[in-house]
């Protein structure tokens, strides 16, 4: 399937104040609530120009009352692109493409905590981006977290920038499950499926810091979860950059928004240049279906 992506919006237009959509920003830094779309039905070309602006502007965008089936959710995904294959989490039964989060449902609070991340960075081609729908949330608790790492870059000191620029990170799939002790090299039944993640995902290289193809503005590429190393530094080198690096741009509430989830709440977001991170606070059972968009970019 072609790819459909966002269509860059010309300089004029983005000057000019949304139309039909009703916008109301999160928070300084990214987000924006939007009005004025129904996502079940086919979105016609005047309201896709401005969910594209829009993607660009705010980065994360929330959509209230929406009634989105798996169908409905996937053929939504189709409009913005090639839907992308999710090689860690469970499909949804007899809906292919849409996949199932599902937390808690017990007395406990719930462990799926990703923590701060970007999706499928490991890859050559990392997702352009993700609708994730709620469709059965707890009163409260289990909002998502988003930080922008265009504004993150921003932060840095010029002398900061200038070490950062030009740099190149190794990206891991392994990195996430041993660092978070989900796989263990001591458990023989995690060795094999350890042994076949790296046969289908090989370490891969991007720059530290990248350009939005879109808006053209320096970002950090960094992600927690599979960023294991810094070519041509040591590992304690490393391993002190990306520490200092990863806390200031996850840690500073003005590189911040906060997602609070209700039944119908869809959000997408450019994977590109935001991490994200679930919040485990919750022990009510909460369900999601996620609809990934396939990327065109190779982070550069």
């Amino acid at each position: 399937m072609a790819q459909a992506q966002l269509r860059v919006p010309d300089l004029a237009a983005c000057a000019a104040p949304y139309r039909i959509l009703k916008v109301r920003r999160l928070t300084g830094a990214l987000g924006a609530e939007i009005e004025g779309v129904d996502l079940s039905q086919h979105i016609p070309a005047d309201v896709r120009a401005e969910l594209d602006r829009a993607v660009l502007d705010f980065a994360v965008l929330v959509f209230r009352n929406q009634t989105l089936s798996p169908a409905a959710l996937k053929r939504l995904g189709e409009q913005f692109g090639e839907i992308e294959e999710e090689p860690f989490i469970p499909k949804l039964e007899g809906h292919e493409g849409v996949y199932l989060l599902q937390g808690s449902g017990g007395a406990r609070l719930s462990t799926q905590n990703l923590h701060w991340h970007v999706d499928h960075s490991y890859r050559a081609v990392p997702s352009y981006g993700t609708f994730l729908y709620a469709v059965n949330v707890p009163e409260a608790g289990g909002d998502t977290m988003f930080a922008c790492m265009t504004k993150a870059y921003e932060a840095l000191s010029p002398t900061m920038q200038k070490i950062a620029d030009g740099l190149v990170v190794i990206h891991d799939v392994l990195q996430y499950g041993l660092q978070a002790g989900h796989m263990s090299l001591a458990r023989p039944e995690f060795i094999g499926r350890l042994q076949g993640m790296r046969s289908v995902f090989p370490q891969i290289e991007h720059p530290l810091v990248c350009t939005h193809p879109d808006t053209g503005k320096k970002f950090l590429y960094i992600n927690p979860a599979w960023a294991s190393g810094i070519k041509g530094m040591s590992p304690q080198e490393s391993q002190a950059l990306l520490a200092f690096l990863n806390t200031h741009a996850t840690q500073q509430p003005k590189l911040q928004c906060r997602v609070r989830w209700e039944n119908g709440t869809l959000v997408f977001w450019d994977n590109r240049c935001v991490q994200h991170s679930p919040i485990a606070d919750y022990t009510e059972q909460r369900i999601m279906h996620r609809v990934a968009i396939a990327g065109t970019w190779r982070p550069t």
